[in-house]
Formats: C-alpha cells, structure tokens, sequence
C-alpha cells in the first residue's frame, strides 16, 4: 500500500472515531435536555429538532463504525461486496431520514413566521410526524433501486433529491431571512411595549433564533453534503467499476463529511439557544 494510501486511510480512521464519540455524545445530550425540559418541549420547532436529534444520533452511531472497517478492509485491499452493500443501504436509509427530519424543520418554521395563524391554528405535533413519516416512506420506497444496485436511477435519485431540498430550503430561508431582518428593524422603531405584549415580544425573538439555528442547519446539511452530490453526479457521468479503489476511497471520504454533519447540527442547536446549554450543563455536571 502507498504511502497517500496509509495517509487516508488513518485519516479516516482518526476522523471517525472523534466524530462517533462527539456525535454520540452531543446528540445524547440534546436528546435529553429536551426531554426533560417543558419549556422546550412544548414547542414545535423543538419537538422536530429532537426528532432530527434522534435520527442524527443514529447515523453517526451506524455510519461512523461501518466507515471504519471500510477504510480498514480498504487498506487491506480486501473488497467485500456484500458489507459494502450493507453499508450503503444503511447510510442510505439513515441519511434519508435525517434529510427529511431537516426538510420537517425547515417547513414549520416557514409557516411559523410567514402564516403564524395558520401555524397555530394547523400545525401540530402529529401532522409533523405525518410529514417526517411522509419523507421516511419516500425513502424506503427508493431502497430497492439502491438494493438492485441501479446506479443510473439511484444516483439519479439522490441528487436530484438533494437538488430539490437545495432550492427549497435556500428559498424558504431567504425569504425567512427577509421577514426577520423587518422584524428587527420593527422592533428598533417600536415604542416600549405593554407588559401584557413583552411575551409575544419574547416569541418573537425565540422565533427568530430559531430560524437563524435553521438557516445554519441547512448550510452545514448543503456543505457537508456537496462531496457526496458530486460522488453522485460523477457516478453517472463516469463508466467505472463499482468498486474502483479511487472511487471506493472518494465515496469513504464524502459519506465521513456527510455523517459530520450529524454532529455539527448538535452543536448549531447549543450554540444558538441558551436554555438548551443550560440543561446540558447540567447534565454534564451530573455526569461528574
């Protein structure tokens, strides 16, 4: 084995165990601070961030270790179709749910600000998890096209489902970014509310960091995802084996950035609401 080989493949290796560990442990955390926090869970755009939590913690769970022992066999230039195969259903299925966990996201916090009312008024927890169950059959329904191994239909697929969660968050998010940016210069101009209008003030705000925590949700999702869309699109665009060493390493590389973003979602959540760090410094400080 070359010496770029063993470089990539310890990389690999080094990179996914801190991430399996982080992300384990930060989702853990998140999970449990909304939990046992009424406060945040009474709220929807809380209720889909643990959904999306959950799941997050499943991929970097599955995915990381099965990342590994590919960059292991890979060094070992041992080529197991059937453990490939498996990893690609899993990682498949796993960033499929987490994807339409983020879209869930996306879409009640667009009516949130953009239709309050009707927000109010319509959306509930169980219609969320409809739209989540929604997204979860969608994706199992396109697994025996991975199974089969159809790379055309299957590459196909995920890009231009990656495509179209692109153009409707960047959409979405832009004109949520507009309503926002109003909103704040609203509130500079406005005169000194009432008491009884301090607590829609507060909602106000609460919306508006949520919205920000999406936005960069969203980016790091688009980011993270752009090596494994261009693994996609060069599938379908190059006649290759489908277990060529220089491909097989690009995809380990590309679903290791895509998994990453299981961890980093956790740690937009933390940094962009303090109650939520609160609570998880407390269970941190249990943990001690």
């Amino acid at each position: 084995m070359e010496k770029g080989d063993i470089f990539n493949v310890v990389f690999l290796a080094i990179i996914n165990v801190i991430f399996l560990v982080a992300g384990i442990f930060f989702n853990s955390i998140v999970i449990i601070s909304l939990w046992r926090s009424r406060q945040l869970r009474r709220k929807l755009c809380y209720f889909v961030i643990f959904v999306l939590s959950c799941f997050d913690l499943a991929v970097v769970a599955i995915t990381h270790p099965f990342l590994i022992t590919s960059a292991v066999y890979y060094s070992l230039e041992d080529v197991n179709k059937t453990r490939e195969h498996t990893r690609k259903l899993l990682t498949f299925t796993l960033y499929g749910f987490s994807m339409f966990a983020l879209l869930t996201l996306n879409v009640e916090r667009f009516f949130a600000l953009t239709c309050p009312f009707f927000h109010q008024a319509s959306i509930t927890k169980t219609r969320l998890i409809c739209v989540q169950a929604l997204g979860m059959a969608i994706t199992v329904g396109i697994l025996p096209v991975v199974y089969f191994d159809i790379q055309i239909i299957a590459n196909t697929i995920i890009a231009g489902c990656q495509i179209m969660l692109l153009v409707f968050s960047m959409s979405s998010n832009y004109k949520l970014f507009k309503i926002a940016k109003s909103k704040r210069d609203d509130e500079r101009v406005a005169p000194i509310a009432a008491m009884s209008g301090s607590d829609n003030r507060n909602n106000r705000i609460l919306n508006l960091k949520s919205i920000s925590a999406c936005s960069l949700t969203v980016g790091c999702f688009f980011v993270c995802s752009f090596p494994q869309m261009i693994y996609s699109v060069l599938r379908l665009a190059i006649d290759v084996l489908p277990y060529d060493r220089e491909i097989w390493l690009f995809n380990l590389w590309s679903s290791t950035i895509f998994s990453m973003n299981s961890t980093f979602n956790c740690l937009i959540f933390f940094w962009s609401n303090s109650i939520l760090r609160r609570e998880g410094l407390k269970i941190i400080n249990a943990f001690r």
